[in-house]
Parts: structure tokens; sequence; C-alpha cells
């Protein structure tokens, strides 16, 4: 079903008046690691801003038992995240139990852990395993349908939330001249060092701001404001004109809705209405003396970023759809798959 007629498809489960989910009222999220910028995260705001009941409180990762089966038993819906499934017996012991205990199952997948799938018959093969106790697969891009329809795992699709009170503010008058990149510490050469330094040391007329390296690598570059991890992007983007991520692979990232809200200029290794599309340093580098010629802001970044209006309604509504009761029969399947893990 394409995405618009799924959308209209869930309109009868939000209240007409509210315009917020009826039936989701509480979700157990777990997410795929600790690190700061994981997804869930986002997605936990995104759920408790339509006045759904997030569980754990701090949406923190646990493995204590305890804390797992109160949380499930509290949940409607069981929604984790996970870049590497090991050898999948644990995470599916974990999934029936919530199954067990009332929860359908969601898993969302962001980007890496696709790419992990596709990089390792191993990580795609457990992945497929895991797959069986989901009754829900979600991705924030379309293409990350293609990939997993291609290994065998039936998925659909929410776009990525964005922040529209950015869209409240007015385009800059002159267009700023920073460029900005998200350049986690232990993943730099990922998400395109080689591209960035090559941009830092063939531009030193352009400021480039680096955030989430908390090693400063570099930060000795006369033009390189190394700003580590930066919890609030608000004052940064009022000096910068342009998004630069050049990553091996990606979903659908925040930042580059973000960028595209504001009317900033985005270069990108993944095709995307309103992106200069690079894949090669050479290709950020054309990009760079473009950016560098113009004046005016993107106009067509708040228009491309429509996609995500309302997607966290669009989410917990996809949800309400495939919730099911759960009669004996599926909890006496439930079981059974649960013991043979044992």
């Amino acid at each position: 079903m394409k995405v618009k007629e799924t959308m209209k498809a869930l309109e009868t489960s939000v209240n007409p008046e509210t315009g917020k989910p009826v039936a989701l009222r509480r979700v157990f999220l777990s997410p795929g690691s600790r690190d700061r910028s994981e997804p869930m995260y986002g997605l936990a705001r995104e759920l408790t801003s339509l006045g759904i009941k997030v569980y754990p409180s701090d949406q923190t990762m646990t493995d204590n038992p305890y804390q797992w089966l109160n949380s499930a038993f509290r949940g409607q819906a069981f929604v984790f995240t996970r870049y590497f499934n090991y050898d999948g017996r644990y995470l599916r012991r974990q999934i029936y139990r919530a199954k067990m205990l009332g929860c359908m199952v969601v898993r969302w997948w962001v980007g890496s852990d696709v790419l992990n799938c596709l990089e390792s018959e191993q990580t795609m093969r457990v992945a497929r395993q895991v797959d069986k106790a989901v009754d829900l697969n979600i991705t924030v891009s379309p293409h990350l349908v293609t990939e997993l329809r291609d290994i065998g795992i039936k998925a659909e699709y929410v776009p990525s939330f964005c922040d529209f009170t950015a869209l409240q503010d007015a385009s800059p008058a002159r267009l700023p001249k920073g460029v900005l990149t998200y350049l986690p510490t232990n993943r730099r050469a990922f998400y395109g060092e080689e591209a960035l330094i090559a941009a830092i040391e063939a531009n030193p007329d352009l400021e480039f701001f680096v955030i989430a390296d908390e090693s400063h690598a570099l930060k000795h570059y006369p033009n390189v404001h190394s700003l580590g991890w930066v919890d609030d992007l608000q004052s940064i983007w009022s000096q910068v004109g342009l998004l630069l991520r050049v990553t091996e692979h990606d979903g659908m990232p925040r930042m580059v809705l973000d960028a595209l809200a504001r009317s900033r200029y985005v270069i990108y290794s993944e095709s995307f209405d309103g992106c200069w599309f690079a894949k090669s340093p050479d290709q950020v580098l054309k990009h760079l003396e473009a950016f560098k010629a113009l004046e005016a802001p993107n106009v067509e970044g708040p228009a491309v970023v429509n996609i995500s209006k309302n997607a966290n309604h669009q989410y917990a509504k996809l949800i309400e759809k495939h919730l099911r009761s759960g009669d004996l029969k599926r909890r006496w399947q439930v079981m059974k798959a649960y013991w043979q893990l044992r």
C-alpha cells in the first residue's frame, strides 16, 4: 500500500477533536544503544507529546528482567531498535516475554542496523530469525523499505521526525557561510571524515562547525570550530548555511530535515529532494563552490520537509492499525516459541 493510502486508512484511529491517537496510550521502548544520538530517545519525546505514556520513564535501555517485565506489562506495544543481534536468541526471548504480557512488537529500522544486515550474512540471517517474533517493522526512509525487502523482511515507511518550529522562523536575509557537520567520535570514517578534511583544506575561507566529535580530532585547523557534543543546535544554525553529511550509508537523519526546514542547503550522500548529492570528496568540493556563490537561502527546503509533518501521529496510527487483541491461540503459540528457545 502506498504511503498516502496507508495514512488515509489510519485516519479513523484519531480523535477528530484533538488529532491524537485513540487506542495507543502506553508504549515500552528499548533503544539499541546508550549513545546520546540514539533515535529512540527522539521517538520517546514525540510519542510523549501525543499524550502517550512511555516506559521506562527515563527511556534507558535495560537488561534488568524485573524492569523489562514491568515495562512490558504496562505497555500495549514494545518498540525496539538493535544494531547488532548477536545470535538473536536472547533478543527473541525478551520479545516473546513482552508478547506473552500482551505487547505488540515493533522493530524500528533507522539506517545503520539495515547496513549491518547488508554487510554481514550472519547478521542478516539472525535478523530474519528475530523477525519471526516481530509484528511490525517500521523504517525512516523508502530506500530502507527496499533494502529490507531484498533480504526478506517486510517493512512500512514513516518519515523521520522534524522540528517544525523551525518553519516559524523567517528565512535568513543573507545566507550564513558556515558549514555544519556531524562527526561522532568513534565513527568518524563512516561519517565522511575523508571528504570533510578535503573540504576544510580546500576552503580556508569557510568556517566548519563540527559536532559530536569529543576527541576534537580536527580542531587544529584554523577554520574549524570543534564543539564536541551539542544538545541544542539552535545557536549554531544562525551561523551556518549548509549541512555537510556524507556517510557510507544512511536512513533519513533528522539533521537533514531540520536543515531543509531552516532553508539551509544540504550536501548529502543519499538522493533526496532539496539536497545536493555527493559520495566523493570531489563531488563535495564542487557543491561547496556552488554554495559559496549563493546569497539566497534554500527556498525549496521547507516544502520538501512537509513529508514529516505529523510524522509522530503517523507513527502512532500505524501501530494502532496493527494492534491485535491477545487471543488464547496466539498466546499459546507465543509461549511455545518462547519455551523452544529455553
